[in-house]
């Protein structure tokens, strides 16, 4: 289970958050796991330390510390450490072994009764967990439809002048309503404000609309929609699906920190599936290993999430390495946008987007990459370009990158008919 998974047992905001700084504390002692749990001491206000494991069939937690709140977050905690980088494995302490032993005692009736009415009673809790899951949501986006004609009265010029509290109230709300996208895209924009630069506006703007969008949307059952509000699929479950066979090359990654969790995403192109995208958290101020290999050419399985391509995946089954080959790009950017139609309609929130393009030259008057046609995107630059340049010695490449509509962040190059170079 990854960081972001560990945190979605999270019963709020403010455990989460403190799971998180938790997980990264010097005050652990006799950490351990076997192939049933997890187990530790954590120091805490009293004498004696908390004594924490985890099941990990079924990821129930046992604390002795006094909070009514379950998970507690010194039992996320256990678990962010553990995701971060694996525990010793140990000799089980005999306080985790009787926990065990009587949750083995009781669990077997319960997951033995495959009786009509065990099985309609199991479905009917499902079923009343997800009701109060959306009708939380649903009153999160009414909130967050109010907070948006606030916003549009008052117009975005006013936008500079709230106060940090002004925008953790409504992310609160969002984070309380269980809509974690939504809070998400709230602090997107509030980091736009607040960056400032020429364009502010224009992508405040941008972002507010899209926003609007999806509140409107928030009834549709589409998977799309869905996952941007911040319902999510269980890795494992999506790992227990259909997989794609595939060569895969890691070309583009990209890392963010939300102040809580680092992820590093990772855009990988299949020689039959085209890209996908493959993600990996970390807390406590870790930094996430990305999932697959940069500079190798990859065989193996990956599992896709519900939604459109570019997908996300999870990593299944590697069986081998070697050597990158030459990947394919288009011959021209008017091409290689293109391209983007599809994706861009099937998930309009959508603001990064590999893109490759043939051939290229970077015209140093006008900071641009220009392709065979005489046609140009603005790059960024940055390390990666200097170092692309280099690479190239100023003749024509291929090149990949993340394309935020406005300018492209280079991430891999390759001489015209060479294998891909991961750069930045």
């Amino acid at each position: 289970m990854d960081a972001q998974a560990v945190l979605e047992q999270a019963p709020d905001g403010q455990v989460a958050s403190s799971a998180t700084r938790l997980a990264g504390s010097s005050g652990w002692q006799g950490t351990g796991r076997s192939d049933t749990a997890l187990w530790g001491l954590c120091k805490g206000s009293g004498k004696n330390p908390y004594q924490v494991c985890v099941d990990l069939g079924d990821r129930a937690t046992k604390c002795s510390c006094p909070s009514r709140k379950f998970p507690c977050k010194h039992g996320l905690a256990l678990q962010l450490r553990d995701a971060r980088e694996p525990l010793p494995v140990a000799p089980t302490p005999d306080w985790v072994e009787e926990w065990l032993s009587r949750r083995n005692r009781t669990a077997p009736a319960t997951a033995a009764d495959d009786s009509p009415e065990a099985v309609e009673r199991r479905a009917k809790a499902k079923e009343k967990t997800a009701l109060a899951r959306q009708n939380a949501v649903r009153a999160g986006v009414a909130g967050l439809t109010d907070w948006l004609a606030d916003v549009a009265g008052a117009g975005i010029a006013g936008l500079p002048a709230r106060d940090a509290a002004w925008w953790h109230s409504i992310q609160a709300r969002m984070v309380d309503a269980q809509a974690k996208g939504l809070a998400s895209a709230v602090d997107e924009i509030r980091g736009i404000v607040a960056g400032g630069g020429p364009h502010w506006a224009h992508d405040a703007a941008d972002r507010l609309g899209g926003l609007h969008l999806l509140a409107r949307l928030a009834e549709s059952p589409d998977a799309v929609v869905r996952r941007r509000l911040g319902f999510s699929v269980a890795e494992e479950e999506v790992r227990g699906g259909p997989g794609w066979s595939d060569h895969w090359v890691p070309l583009l990654r990209l890392e963010s920190d939300d102040g809580l969790v680092r992820t590093v995403r990772q855009w990988a192109w299949g020689r039959s599936h085209g890209w996908v995208v493959a993600m990996r958290h970390a807390a406590g101020g870790a930094r996430p290993v990305p999932p697959l290999t940069h500079g190798v050419q990859v065989q193996g399985v990956l599992h896709p999430y519900p939604g459109v391509p570019p997908h996300r995946v999870a990593v299944g089954e590697l069986l081998a390495e070697r050597p990158a080959e030459p990947v394919p790009a288009p011959e021209s950017w008017r091409a290689a946008l293109a391209g983007l139609e599809e994706p861009l309609t099937a998930d309009p929130w959508q603001r990064l987007h590999p893109l490759g393009c043939a051939s290229v030259r970077i015209t140093e008057d006008t900071g641009q990459l220009v392709d065979a046609t005489g046609r140009g995107v603005r790059v960024r630059a940055d390390l990666a370009l200097d170092q692309a340049l280099a690479l190239t010695g100023g003749g024509a490449f291929d090149a990949w990158g993340l394309w935020n509509g406005r300018e492209l962040r280079l991430g891999a190059v390759a001489e015209p008919g060479r294998a891909p170079e991961v750069v930045g």
